[in-house]
């Protein structure tokens, strides 16, 4: 299969002051800067389906740099970002962003003095080994939901996506080569950490990309369907909106991972494109991409291997 080794590359973050939201992401969260990318010039922006494109990002890596998971935090200057994150965890799309921090009280208290802010007190989440983690949730400068855990270096470690349909899901991330590896429900009579008024009761599937050759520290994708509250459907949001809007994958030839997503008759928002990134990746001028939507609207990106 042509996706077969793709693998989670970065998580996009659109926000509306981009110094703002790097030091919260840096400072605040550690993360550290990895690249810019800020073309000069505007470009069509059929590939995110815009009339056109230009924008300024800053690239967020963890300990692993590019081999692992990164945050593409970004200002869109053409057109102006619009909207706002989702307020309500069980809206279908993009979720929640999960950040692993080495000191969770710290990270929390650096959220509220960098623009952020915290949802609850911190508390304990059992895993399906019989182990726990300690996490919060959190919301950037703009609200983007982060869920902060306790436990290593700062890094990003996964993508959560709300689903109308989990079985539906499920099976669209399968066809794609995705590889599940944890399944577990979850039910609490009180949801306010999550900000939801009552009982909560959901179930996530715990995805890896397709690529199976480096299991260690990878970022993962996470299914969620609720049972309590019933999921709502959400409206495609447009690339400018703020907040999450794509989930990108490196493969190692576009052509033929288009070709695989026409045979599973998965459309893409247009034909591949090269674009520019700008003047400050002298080694990287342009990346050829191509962008297409998952069953709830999330925008998945499928990124052509650079040379180097």
């Amino acid at each position: 299969m042509s996706l077969s080794a793709a693998r989670l590359f970065h998580v996009n973050v659109n926000c509306s002051d981009l110094e703002r939201s790097r030091r919260f992401y840096t400072e605040g969260l550690g993360l550290e800067l990895g690249a810019r990318t800020a073309p000069e010039e505007t470009q069509s922006g059929a590939a995110f389906g815009l009339a056109r494109a230009r924008w300024d990002a800053s690239i967020l890596l963890g300990p692993r740099g590019y081999d692992g998971g990164a945050i593409d935090l970004l200002e869109w200057h053409e057109p102006a970002p619009a909207g706002a994150p989702p307020t309500r965890l069980f809206e279908t799309g993009f979720q929640r962003l999960g950040v692993r921090v080495p000191d969770l009280d710290a990270a929390i208290a650096r959220v509220g003095a960098l623009g952020g802010c915290v949802w609850s007190e911190p508390f304990g989440h059992a895993l399906v080994d019989g182990g726990e983690i300690r996490l919060v949730l959190a919301g950037d400068p703009d609200g983007t939901a982060i869920e902060l855990i306790e436990g290593g270096p700062s890094t990003v470690s996964f993508v959560a996506i709300t689903c109308a349909d989990l079985e539906r899901s499920r099976s669209f991330y399968r066809s794609l080569g995705f590889r599940e590896i944890a399944q577990y429900p979850s039910d609490n009579p009180d949801g306010s950490h999550l900000r939801i008024d009552g009982p909560v009761a959901m179930d996530e599937v715990v995805l890896a990309a397709p690529d199976e050759h480096d299991k260690h520290d990878e970022v993962l994708v996470m299914l969620v369907g609720f049972r309590a509250p019933r999921c709502e459907a959400a409206a495609p949001r447009a690339a400018n909106t703020i907040g999450m809007w794509r989930a990108a994958f490196l493969v190692a030839d576009l052509d033929d991972a288009v070709a695989e997503l026409a045979r599973l008759r998965v459309d893409t928002i247009s034909a591949p494109v090269t674009m520019s990134m700008g003047p400050n990746l002298p080694n990287l001028p342009t990346l050829r991409f191509v962008c297409f939507r998952g069953p709830d609207d999330e925008v998945l990106e499928l990124i052509e291997q650079p040379a180097s």
